[in-house]
């Protein structure tokens, strides 16, 4: 199967990529690097089965083509958390949500997706066990953006 990470050298990403190369996966990361974050992937160049491109997920002449070429796309390409969202709040919406409206328009209905979402979605949960029934109720632009962009899913 081949796969395609958005994402991929981020936090979740890295680790993930790992796991699906170890299953013998043929495994493409899109990543921007805009984190200065390229050191974890490194072990996965030597991987005949990895391929890495440097990229921006709302490019649309980029993902296109990319996306019509793999069986299953695993969108984690995001601005994360409050703080970030925050400092460029125009660039969070433009990734977590417009990345994802493109991500999921180029999509085939034979394709399977998975995206990530946050558990910011919920907002503010006291005294009780946050599930998938809770009701969303985002606080911070964070959870706004994910939120919409799993509504697209």
């Amino acid at each position: 199967m081949k796969i395609l990470v958005t994402g991929g050298a981020g936090y979740v990403g890295s680790v993930l990529v790992n796991q699906l190369l170890e299953k013998k996966y043929k495994v493409c990361v899109v990543d921007n690097l805009m984190y200065d974050n390229g050191h974890t992937i490194i072990p996965y160049f030597k991987h005949s089965k990895f391929k890495f491109i440097k990229g921006d997920v709302r490019d649309k002449s980029l993902m296109e083509p990319l996306v019509h070429n793999f069986e299953f796309v695993i969108h984690l390409a995001a601005i994360v958390g409050f703080p970030a969202c925050r400092k460029n709040p125009e660039l969070a919406n433009t990734v977590n949500v417009d990345s994802s409206k493109l991500i999921s328009s180029l999509l085939s209905k034979d394709q399977g997706t998975v995206y990530a979402s946050t558990g910011s979605n919920y907002g503010i949960i006291e005294n009780q066990i946050c599930t998938e029934e809770t009701p969303l109720n985002p606080i911070s632009l964070y959870g706004k953006t994910k939120t919409e962009a799993e509504n697209i899913f």
